[in-house]
């Protein structure tokens, strides 16, 4: 309901917060400049040359009508719509643009066609007519029409109430960005490399369409309701049920845009963590309100936030305790035809070792441990990490109360499973590497755990990836 109100008072509020609205005859220039920002915004550099990192509730983008441009007769439409840019160029591979807003009543967005991008209109609430390639039907949302490239497409909303409409854009060909000085080419200027084919109008606003299909014959979604899901349980190894279906897959599409999924997760129930090798994703909050986890970071998301996830990052979704979430999941294949996950289920195995040293082989011991036990352990499937600790000294564990051991040196070894860790035991490579380690030892044993909690904010020798890790 809050978001019912929120849509039809936009203008209101508009007013309200006295936002300055810029006028635009011609959606293209709104794309140009959003895209720009986009890339501003993510050009920060470390002291080491390194862009900067982006937190997470940064690289959401989260909807806000003061964000809002006016764009009137767009594409030589009629009437209005207000339009936020929820992401731009490079927020994931391929993408062009993401926007999110109203299309006002008896307005359009006139007849038109792109030769190099995908796009898919998304009417998350109220009816609009639809026209592809001709042909003009009445669809009531929540309901997305893919318009693929040479697709000659347009949306009006005939109502009294706003649309919410949301457009998602993704190149043909990933472009290569290029440095250009001097900004902005002059008006008038001479261009080289203009193609007008790529974006052609017709001159049609789609306001008075005399005659409709009783039934579209053009690829769409259906309508985007619980009713249309599945239930899926353990989803990535989450908890509980979820409800989901992939609505549109790669053969709606020219470019890498591979599939549009609808995902509903119910009040206690998660999607599990889990990521893609080849595959960019952006999420989508249709309804609702949860968290997002993405590697370390963790967000809290609502209705209108667009969560770009890239391919290797560890991800998981999770409901508010009080409300469903429900998303639209818009993924592109980094490679055209391939789609992979992987699970990373939080239950993973660790052996923990504990060693008894002596003080003259400290320095050795930990040597062993860099170049000889790590480049073994890395070379197994499934290991995902270990840490070398030593104890404190002995009047610093007194000190603090800790019980004596004759154990100063502890080794921690995770793997994604408990196979492979017995694995790892039988292998060449641990043959060799721990008899060289337990010749430092005068003694030592071991203790074998399921991990079924973790929480690490950062890892201190640096950002990296554990999923791409190949050294």
């Amino acid at each position: 309901m809050k978001k019912n109100k929120s849509i039809k008072n936009f203008f209101l509020k508009l007013k309200k917060l006295g936002v300055g609205l810029f006028m635009l005859t011609s959606i293209t220039l709104i794309f140009f400049i959003s895209s720009l920002n986009v890339v501003s915004a993510q050009s920060g550099n470390t002291q080491q040359g390194q862009p900067a990192r982006v937190p997470l509730s940064e690289r959401i983008g989260h909807t806000d009508i003061s964000r809002a441009r006016e764009g009137k007769n767009v594409h030589q439409g009629t009437g209005t719509l207000f339009m936020q840019t929820m992401l731009g160029r490079g927020g994931v591979t391929g993408l062009n643009f993401m926007h999110h807003g109203p299309l006002m009543p008896k307005s359009s967005i006139g007849h038109h066609f792109h030769t190099n991008s995908d796009e898919m209109f998304l009417i998350l609430e109220g009816t609009c007519e639809f026209t592809i390639n001709g042909q003009t039907a009445l669809l009531e949302g929540p309901i997305g029409v893919p318009l693929k490239s040479g697709d000659a497409h347009a949306v009006y909303n005939p109502s009294n109430n706003p649309a919410d409409w949301v457009n998602f854009n993704v190149a043909l060909n990933v472009p290569v960005e290029t440095s250009q000085q001097g900004g902005m080419p002059a008006r008038g200027a001479f261009n080289y490399s203009a193609d007008p084919s790529s974006l052609f109008e017709m001159g049609d606003d789609r306001s008075n369409v005399q005659q409709l299909s009783s039934k579209p014959t053009f690829i769409n979604t259906g309508k985007l309701t619980k009713e249309s899901l599945r239930p899926v349980i353990n989803m990535n190894g989450g908890k509980d049920t979820v409800f989901y279906r992939r609505t549109l897959g790669a053969g709606a599409f020219a470019s890498n845009w591979a599939f549009v999924d609808h995902l509903l997760i119910p009040v206690g129930a998660t999607v599990g963590r889990h990521y893609h090798k080849g595959v960019d994703e952006v999420y989508f909050v249709m309804k609702g309100k949860g968290k997002v986890r993405v590697n370390d970071e963790v967000a809290e998301i609502t209705y209108g936030d667009a969560i770009p996830v890239k391919a290797g990052e560890i991800h998981t979704l999770e409901s508010s305790s009080t409300e469903p979430l429900e998303l639209v999941i818009y993924g592109i294949a980094l490679e055209k035809g391939k789609l992979d996950y992987v699970d990373v289920p939080l239950k993973m195995a660790k052996l923990q070792m504990f060693f008894e040293v002596e003080s003259k082989d400290f320095e050795a011991f930990e040597k062993n441990y860099i170049d000889v036990y790590v480049p073994a352990l890395r070379k197994q499937v499934g290991y995902l990490g270990s840490k070398l600790i030593r104890a404190f000294p002995a009047n610093v564990l007194k000190n603090i109360g800790s019980p004596e051991t004759k154990f100063n040196f502890q080794m921690e070894l995770i793997f994604d499973t408990e196979e492979h860790r017995v694995m790892w035991t039988k292998t060449a490579e641990h043959d060799y590497a721990w008899p060289k380690t337990a010749a430092f030892a005068k003694s030592y044993h071991w203790i074998g755990y399921d991990i079924v909690g973790m929480d690490q904010v950062n890892d201190p020798l640096g950002d990296r990836n554990m999923t791409t890790e190949t050294n």
